[in-house]
């Protein structure tokens, strides 16, 4: 009976107010939508990694070095020379594998593409127990030419994922070489650090002669531990530094001196933990910031609570012209408890029927916020299908329960006696434009974080790393150890009409290797030994890049010294080298020109400083430039070990001389992919996770000025139909259209002020925060909150124009009669 008499009544509601419902199932769907797409990406985010067997008991061993004149750092990577060592000292350890990530190519149809390969141990089955959709695990990474596909990758090259036993040949550098399929991986249903793998393979002898795998100061990639019980992390790095102190001390080649726990150190992170713990370290990969995922988390629900709070005012508001009804209904002999559970009923009504339209409306944000955050977000309906009861209970209760409480408290004898429209009160109207508040200071808040966020990520994209990126390409890493090769490559890249000038690197911008070493400078005050980073450039490397000298001169063929003579791996004489800002201000010189003449030396001999550059950022803006030295090999002698080459060209589109470029490139190396790209290609990986925060930001603030925009419409069709009265009253006694729209719009503006006001200081404070991580930043302005705050009062201007002009226009005799 009493649900028949709910839907009765939501029903007449419907068609008596549409305009009431309308925009409270409109918000309501908005904020439920929004809040499903959120909490669906903020899902994807916590569960990553948790679809591994077991991985509480899997954990990965980082390396610390705490080297002289740098911030000590932490990286996700560590010298597999301690595996062995690991697996004798502590019978904790059920399994390992040491998993070593390389690029490789297909050839196909006379170009190449690009996959992601691990190199990993046997026991990499065991460690993370994944399964395979076809082969046996047993065996599978058992002979040196196997290789294990992912379905993707399957799908990919050959069109299905039955490939069991067919043959794939990969190009590993400049060289090709035919693996036969062992077993094709099974997905998985929750993301994971293995799913960017296109394949793995066995690690092979001629890796392990590597350096990086015998030598304690090197690294490889990294090295995962499955323990017999997950308390056992805790219980293996309370003696790790003992254990360096004993594997990792000599004086030989690979060991890293007498005192190696000063400067070098491991310790096991969980895999449960890595995906928000590795947003701090060095080179991590699939990282996020975990107050990035709280910040999502934060929007979706304050998407939901102004959606709420949206219903709750245009309720109270809409509420007194029900006043009446509730008048004779008590008269009549209804209950207060009656009625309150009829509106909480009308309530829940509206909650469903906006759960219904939200969901649907996920269902085309779901791709969309995909496509923004470049995750595999999916629509999980065990997921919605759960939280989209408690959903409908608190949007219910909170939506519901204050209008239901002030409808049925309603005294008939007081309505009855009124010679006009209830207005509900001063603290009805109080309440009213403290949610408007509230509304408005959450949307602004928004709005300044997405244009700072915004500015930020243009400054990234754009600002002075220190070189010229114009007309700048950056090549493949040349994998050809031979001179001649080298040589020939550069010789015909330079050949290519438009090419001004080539040159190879060991570094350039995002470096796929990186190679450092410990310098000493003899000052007047002691010792000062700085850890830099070390790169090696041709020819031409000057006018390719264009590096800003700030003292000193830069390389030439005309002095003997500045070219770097090398005889198995060390330099036989003085040599000259330059030096980045820096490094100089590690040493201790006073300016950059004090640096120049000055000796340093690594233990290989003397190395005179001839000039110092201007920093180059070839990698994060998040972390500060390291210290850099370079050295002059112009290829007369000697190779060098996988350059990276760059052209500086002019006249013709990037499209096309990057065609040119390939045609050159592979008239030398057929077999090793060229890949040119600009800068921002190179670069892009530094600055893409944090422009998609501010496009998820930019969406946040939309729905949020729309929500708040919908229930001030909402008040300004209320207030059109509860003033007119009023307003033919001063009409009547003079007043102007214009005064009266001023009067209407006073009385809106307020609240939206006062939320700019509030807003102002708490977006301020987050964002200086968020700032403060980046070492390259925008200083924080007033356009930005300026810009949002004349935004947001624009904007309510605009939305309760048309009501507050409607109502100015009304003839003052009409208006009158309207009661």
């Amino acid at each position: 009976m009493m649900f028949g008499t709910i839907i009765r009544s939501v029903a007449r509601q419907a068609q008596r107010q549409p305009l009431y419902v309308g925009l409270n199932v409109f918000g309501l769907a908005l904020g439920i939508g929004v809040f499903l797409t959120l909490a669906l990406l903020v899902r994807y985010e916590y569960s990553f990694n948790t679809d591994l067997a077991d991985i509480q008991r899997v954990a990965r061993v980082d390396a610390h070095w705490m080297m002289p004149g740098v911030e000590a750092k932490e990286y996700p990577e560590s010298t597999f020379r301690a595996v062995p060592f690991l697996r004798q000292d502590f019978p904790e350890i059920e399994s390992s594998t040491r998993l070593e990530e390389n690029g490789v190519s297909l050839q196909k149809d006379g170009h190449f593409e690009e996959f992601d390969e691990g190199s990993v141990d046997p026991d990499f089955f065991k460690v993370f127990g994944v399964s395979l959709r076809s082969g046996r695990v047993e065996g599978a990474l058992s002979q040196p030419d196997s290789v294990v596909i992912s379905e993707g990758a399957a799908r990919k090259i050959f069109g299905t994922v039955d490939v069991l036993g067919r043959v794939v040949t990969l190009n590993h550098g400049e060289k090709n070489y035919a693996h036969t399929i062992s077993g094709v991986l099974k997905n998985r249903s929750k993301p994971d650090f293995l799913t960017r793998y296109d394949f793995f393979m066995p690690i092979t002898k001629n890796e392990e002669k590597q350096d990086c795998y015998i030598d304690w100061g090197g690294d490889c990639g990294a090295i995962y531990l499955k323990l017999h019980k997950p308390s056992q992390i805790n219980v293996i790095n309370a003696q790790l530094e003992q254990f360096i102190k004993q594997h990792a001390a000599g004086t030989d080649d690979f060991s890293i001196g007498p005192n190696p726990e000063r400067i070098f150190a491991l310790s096991l992170v969980g895999l449960d933990k890595t995906h928000f713990y590795d947003a701090h370290l060095q080179y991590a990969q699939d990282a996020i910031n975990q107050n990035v995922v709280k910040s999502i988390g934060l929007i979706a629900v304050l998407s939901l609570v102004l959606a709420c709070v949206n219903t709750v005012n245009l309720a109270t508001a809409r509420s007194v012209l029900r006043a009446r009804e509730v008048a004779l209904r008590k008269t009549f002999g209804a209950t207060r408890k009656a009625l309150f559970i009829q509106f909480m009923g009308e309530a829940t009504c509206l909650v469903v029927f906006s759960a219904f339209i939200g969901l649907a409306l996920s269902e085309v944000l779901v791709p969309e916020i995909a496509l923004i955050t470049a995750k595999n977000v999916t629509i999980d309906y065990g997921f919605v299908c759960g939280i989209l009861p408690i959903i409908i209970v608190a949007c219910s209760v909170l939506s519901g329960v204050y209008p239901a409480v002030i409808l049925s408290g309603y005294r008939p004898s007081l309505i009855f006696a009124a010679t006009r429209m209830a207005s509900g009160g001063r603290f009805a109207e109080r309440l009213r434009n403290g949610l408007t508040v509230g509304q408005f200071t959450i949307a602004v808040s928004l709005v300044i974080c997405m244009l700072v966020i915004h500015h930020q990520t243009e400054f990234l994209r754009d600002a002075n790393r220190g070189f010229s990126k114009e007309g700048l390409l950056i090549g493949h890493q040349i994998a050809a150890d031979t001179l001649k090769t080298q040589k020939d490559i550069l010789r015909e890249i330079r050949n290519v009409q438009g090419v001004d000038f080539a040159t190879l690197a060991l570094l350039a911008p995002n470096p796929d290797r990186k190679s450092r070493t410990t310098f000493d400078y003899n000052a007047p005050t002691g010792t000062v030994r700085v850890h830099v980073l070390t790169d090696t450039v041709s020819t031409d490397y000057q006018k390719t890049y264009q590096p800003v000298l700030m003292a000193g001169r830069w390389f030439d063929l005309e002095h003997l010294e500045d070219v770097l003579p090398t005889g198995n791996g060390k330099r036989q004489r003085r040599t000259n080298a330059i030096l980045n800002a820096s490094a100089a201000l590690k040493f201790g010189f006073h300016t950059v020109e004090d640096a120049v003449g000055k000796t340093i030396n690594d233990g290989g001999g003397d190395v005179v400083i001839i000039g110092v550059i201007r920093d180059i950022r070839f990698e994060s803006p998040h972390a500060a430039v390291y210290p850099s030295i370079i050295f002059f090999n112009p290829l007369s002698d000697n190779s060098l070990y996988l350059p990276i080459p760059a052209i500086r060209f002019h006249g013709v589109s990037e499209a096309v001389m990057k065609s040119r470029l390939e045609k050159a490139w592979y008239k030398i190396t057929p077999n090793m992919p060229a890949d040119f790209s600009d800068i921002n290609e190179r670069l892009s990986s530094y600055y893409e996770d944090d422009q998609r925060l501010g496009e998820v930001f930019t969406a946040g603030a939309v729905v949020a000025l729309m929500i708040a925009c919908l229930g001030l419409y909402g008040l300004a069709s209320f207030a059109a139909t509860r003033r007119v009265h009023e307003i033919g009253i001063r009409k009547t006694l003079g007043a102007t259209g214009g005064q009266v729209i001023a009067l209407l719009l006073q009385g809106f503006l307020k609240p939206v002020a006062l939320a700019c006001v509030i807003a102002t200081p708490i977006a301020w404070v987050i964002m200086r925060s968020w700032l403060s991580g980046f070492d390259q930043r925008i200083a924080l302005s007033g356009g930005d909150f300026i810009i949002a705050v004349l935004g947001a009062i624009i904007i309510a201007t605009v939305t309760v124009i048309g009501q507050t002009y409607r109502i100015s226009r009304a003839e003052p005799a009409r208006a009158l009669r309207a009661e």
